[in-house]
């Protein structure tokens, strides 16, 4: 029997029929990408940047204050009822370690567990160790909280609504012109690396009265006397000196963030640049390599 000259026809017509029919309906549903995270949440993005070091910057002499962890001074109680003198050993260990580690860097820390040291001692063993900088390490606690607990036998404070880093230097009177730059320098520097690794400067809400708004510098305040707060490892040492507050101690996900490795890896590759920033300030304006965490 002849073939008619329609059948090649009925079978592409047949074959595309089956490939439609085959072929997954395009879904009429638009694609979403998942928001990044946004700080304090888990999985916020951090940097870790490669910290750059003049080929004459050698190596520096920085003095390590765990904040708080005086005679009677264990500093605030955080939201998982954490002494803030706990916290802030554990990090500047931490930090120590990472400082060391780069080679450029001797560090000194003002105690150890179970010791008790007061901080006039502490300003007098920076100074005459000649550190190049002394960097005080605190957590901080804003604004109104609210009771809770963490624990069935343990209550206190929660606030999870002022997240954010803060510097601080003393605009003190007995400070010298040149000391004043050194303190100003060092804070803004150090602001300055934090913010571009991811950690987001706090606004100063709550710290009417006590600092002014350095206006150089996102998330840097200055104490200025009389008016403002007094304080010791700000206004006495001879060094430039400043306070860094790490984050909001009673925000339950930022305390958290800072129990994770990226975050300290991410806070001290930071404060490395910072540093070589203020003790160097040509070298700020060089190109830097990042890496998210």
């Amino acid at each position: 029997m002849g073939i008619s000259s329609t059948m090649p026809k009925l079978f592409l017509l047949l074959g595309l029929g089956l490939a439609l029919w085959a072929r997954p309906a395009a879904s009429a549903e638009p694609t979403t990408v998942a928001p990044t995270p946004t700080w304090p949440a888990p999985g916020a993005p951090l940097a870790v940047s490669e910290v750059r070091f003049p080929k004459d910057f050698g190596k520096r002499r920085i003095y390590l204050d765990a904040g708080h962890g005086a005679e009677g001074n264990t500093g605030n109680k955080g939201v998982t009822c954490e002494d803030e003198e706990t916290f802030t050993l554990r990090v500047a260990e931490d930090l120590a370690k990472r400082l060391e580690a780069t080679g450029h860097f001797q560090v000194r820390l003002s105690r150890r567990p179970g010791e008790r040291v007061p901080y006039p001692t502490r300003v007098t063993a920076a100074e005459r160790w000649r550190a190049h900088a002394m960097l005080s390490l605190h957590s901080d606690s804003r604004g109104t909280a609210t009771p809770w607990s963490p624990n069935p036998d343990q209550e206190c404070n929660r606030q999870d609504s002022a997240p954010g880093f803060t510097v601080l230097w003393s605009e003190s009177a007995e400070a010298t012109t040149l000391l004043q730059t050194g303190r100003a320098g060092l804070a803004r520097a150090l602001a300055r690396r934090l913010g571009q690794a991811g950690f987001p400067p706090y606004d100063g809400v709550d710290y009417e009265g006590l600092y002014a708004i350095d206006s150089k510098q996102p998330g840097v305040f200055v104490a200025r006397e009389p008016t403002h707060r007094q304080i010791f490892v700000l206004r006495k040492p001879r060094i430039p000196s400043v306070i860094i507050e790490t984050h909001h101690a009673l925000d339950f996900e930022e305390s958290a963030r800072w129990r994770e490795q990226r975050t300290l890896e991410a806070f001290a590759a930071a404060v490395a640049q910072g540093l070589v920033d203020a003790l160097v300030p040509e070298a700020a304006t060089q190109p830097r390599t990042t890496r998210p965490r």
